[in-house]
């Protein structure tokens, strides 16, 4: 099953860098000086009929610390992409503001590359941050953790599987109270995605053409899973976001969020319906995609159809997930481009009064319109919103 494809009018290019930060160590349980992070950055680029996309998830073939059974998936898909390795920047790149993209818990830049793709064709610079030494750190956190510590951390995670909604968004609160590794997690990933924003001139210079026409101080920031709680923890503090997007992210490191009024787009799966509404900004607007599960809102789920026999993915088709998920960040960037407190642009939907509640439509969302694809109505197991989110 194919990737959906871009909707936007420009073709995409691709590079990447990396940049290390000397005064942290290299993860959490380290003594090692030098926290490593890779950069995948897709943006809006000059057509390139001679040359040769990139195949998807490339970085991945060529990693020594790839796992084998990853490079062995990703070597069997043989999936390309839309996108033309070290392609000049467009000449008539629009003034959007660039994109942070934060992965899940343990996982890479690029998982999501239909969504950057199709934000790069729309005029947007995208860039996808990734911890190179995630999985070491993770496992050294682990190995902290007492065994009366996961025994609480399991029996609380059980109770909030069996918990109907409004229990669940009420135990969501204790759940991620109670994941101090996850926090610690969330709280050093904050801290890389401001050593991005810091050094933001050096991070594009390496994009072809003028780079100077995509210098920005002003920056939406979105996150799949735990990458959702690491996107809004630095909007909590951060006067350069101008927004966030929340791919089904439970708030570790983040219950203090809606102290900051941003606009905020939270979208669930219907397996994790609700689950935040606790601790979400007022301002939130909430989006449900019916028949689905966690993983839906990953790329994966379309290039795997078995997910679906195991039902690691919800009934609704998944390519169909993935393209009203496009749009429906797209849509929302384009409606919140200008900084808090700024008159919106003709057209744009403003923020809601503070005072209301966050928005949840009480239809199933349908895919785009031109598309056969539906779509369907929920069905969907309860899904996770423990550590692994």
């Amino acid at each position: 099953m194919p990737l959906p494809p871009p909707t936007g009018p420009f073709s995409v290019g691709s590079i990447t860098r990396e940049l290390c930060d000397p005064d942290r160590p290299a993860n959490l349980t380290s003594r090692a000086p030098g926290r490593s992070l890779f950069l995948k950055l897709w943006y809006p680029a000059e057509p390139a009929a001679a040359a040769v996309p990139e195949a998807l998830w490339d970085e991945l073939r060529h990693r020594r610390r790839t796992p084998l059974l990853l490079r062995c998936l990703v070597r069997g898909l043989r999936r390309g992409t839309v996108s033309y390795p070290g392609a000049p920047l467009a000449r008539a790149t629009p003034a959007l503001g660039p994109v942070l993209y934060h992965h899940a818990l343990v996982s890479f830049a690029s998982e999501n590359t239909s969504l950057a793709q199709d934000l790069a064709s729309r005029g947007h610079v995208v860039v996808a941050m990734e911890h190179l030494d995630q999985l070491a750190e993770l496992r050294g956190l682990n190995r902290r953790q007492s065994r009366a510590e996961r025994r609480s951390a399991r029996d609380l995670a059980a109770r909030f599987k069996r918990a109907d909604a409004a229990e669940r968004a009420r135990l969501a609160v204790r759940l991620y109270a109670a994941a101090a590794h996850t926090e610690r997690i969330v709280l050093e990933r904050a801290c890389d995605t401001r050593f991005v924003l810091d050094r933001w001139a050096e991070v594009v210079a390496g994009i072809p053409g003028d780079a100077g026409a995509v210098e920005s101080s002003a920056f939406h920031l979105v996150g799949y899973s735990v990458g959702g709680a690491v996107a809004t923890r630095v909007a909590w503090g951060d006067r350069r976001i101008l927004s966030v997007v929340n791919l089904d992210g439970g708030l570790y490191g983040s219950l203090g969020a809606a102290e900051r009024p941003i606009p905020y787009l939270m979208i669930y799966s219907s397996g994790n319906e609700g689950i935040n509404d606790e601790l979400l900004p007022n301002e939130a607007t909430c989006r449900t995609a019916a028949g689905t599960e966690h993983l839906n809102f990953h790329d994966v789920a379309a290039l795997l159809p078995p997910l679906r026999w195991i039902r690691a993915v919800g009934p609704a088709d998944p390519a169909a997930v993935l393209r009203w998920r496009n749009q429906t960040v797209a849509e929302f960037l384009d409606a919140h481009g200008e900084p808090v407190g700024t008159a919106p642009r003709a057209g744009a939907s403003g923020v809601r009064p503070s005072a209301a509640p966050p928005e949840r439509p009480t239809a199933p969302i349908e895919p785009q319109p031109d598309r056969n694809d539906t779509i369907g109505p929920g069905g969907a197991t309860s899904g996770s919103a423990g550590d692994t989110n």
